[in-house]
């Protein structure tokens, strides 16, 4: 029972991570969008950038407890495996794009939003988003023996 709390505890935090990840760009993206000075996002980004620094560590403790407890509790198939290592590859890659958001060569205006820095956290993390759902729905299959 204990072990089982532990687990809902990891899963939420794992999930609120990545609501206040996605939601802090979300709101960096519209309110650089909408801002005519180009201040507004950057003021909006420093108010977000250490929950989203402790987002990933978050993330990164939590994703490896969870697959560890995974990968013990069955013996999943080989797609299982291949779907989360990228997942994880996609989400060092949204990391990594997340440093540029708020930089000084990401201005609001010097660059169409679907090649801003943002936006490509954004596609990527929807896309591990729906790995996340891929993921469970394997686990859950393989776990009933479906």
């Amino acid at each position: 029972m204990t072990a089982e709390l532990l687990l809902a505890a990891l899963r939420l935090a794992h999930a609120l991570a990545a609501a206040v990840w996605l939601g802090g760009t979300l709101t960096y993206a519209l309110t650089s969008a909408v801002s005519t000075g180009g201040s507004a996002g950057p003021m909006v980004w420093r108010g977000f950038r250490e929950a989203l620094r402790t987002g990933i560590g978050v993330f990164v403790l939590t994703g490896v407890v969870m697959a560890a407890e995974r990968l013990s509790a069955a013996a999943l198939p080989p797609t299982y495996a291949a779907l989360l290592a990228i997942k994880v590859l996609l989400g060092l890659w949204m990391f990594s794009a997340a440093r540029q958001i708020g930089g000084e060569t990401a201005s609001a205006g010097s660059l169409p939003m679907w090649r801003r820095a943002e936006a490509q956290v954004l596609g990527v993390g929807v896309v591990i988003y729906a790995i996340a759902i891929a993921l469970r729905s394997i686990y859950e299959q393989t776990i009933r023996g479906s």
